[in-house]
């Protein structure tokens, strides 16, 4: 279960709590403060991993990025010894490393972004969390007025006690949803389809081999 799904499972489970008259709604929000902060503990734990993740995919495109010039550098090498096939084989380890660069650029960019999206959401639970403590007595008022006249909006989603809570669960699954929508986008039908086309761009890429072989040799004679 993620971190979104056990957020929303403590959320909704004792907003659905608050209904039942048997429950003292005073303990329940002191219960849900309980459960949510150590909810918010263990996914600050998570954003730190997933901000650790981005850095070192940030390391990764930098250690690339200086492969590629090696690569270049190296068939430089040897077509200033005269040695074409050399350089060509040089060539194509730096397209191939290229091709890792922009795969290494793109995972970071959404680790990058994962982070600031989960970054905001934390905050705004903690802001909830804090909201529910300070208004505690209030709240717990308003649920035991809600309980004895139904058709008060108090606890309802309709702008009562606990509507930004339902919005707030609201909210994260949305989030979830989207990161099981990114799941499924990587099944075995799609990764079939992207194993194609670097197919494909192995194969262009021998002519980008030979194009820049060219230019490489245009400079150096120029």
């Amino acid at each position: 279960m993620g971190i979104f799904s056990r957020f929303n499972r403590v959320l909704k489970s004792n907003l659905n709590s608050m209904l039942d008259k048997a429950e003292d709604p005073a303990k329940l929000i002191d219960q849900t403060v309980v459960e949510m902060e150590a909810e918010l503990k263990n996914a600050k734990k998570e954003l730190v991993q997933t901000l650790g993740s981005a850095k070192r995919l940030e390391k990764k495109k930098k250690e690339l990025d200086d492969e590629v010039a090696r690569w270049e550098d190296k068939a430089v090498l040897a077509l200033k010894a005269g040695d074409e096939v050399l350089a060509r084989e040089a060539l194509k380890m730096k397209q191939r490393t290229a091709r890792q660069l922009e795969e290494a650029d793109r995972q970071a960019a959404e680790q990058e972004k994962a982070a600031f999206e989960m970054k905001d959401t934390l905050e705004e639970i903690e802001r909830k969390i804090e909201d529910l403590k300070a208004r505690k007595s209030s709240l717990a008022a308003k649920v035991r007025r809600a309980r004895q006249e139904p058709d008060d909006d108090a606890i309802s989603g309709r702008g009562g006690a606990f509507g930004d809570l339902e919005r707030l669960a609201g909210r994260i699954d949305g989030l979830e949803a989207e990161i099981e929508a990114h799941g499924v986008l990587d099944d075995e039908s799609t990764r079939d389809i992207e194993a194609r086309f670097r197919k494909l761009e192995r194969q262009a890429g021998t002519t980008e081999v030979d194009d820049e072989l060219e230019a490489l040799k245009r400079r150096l004679d120029g």
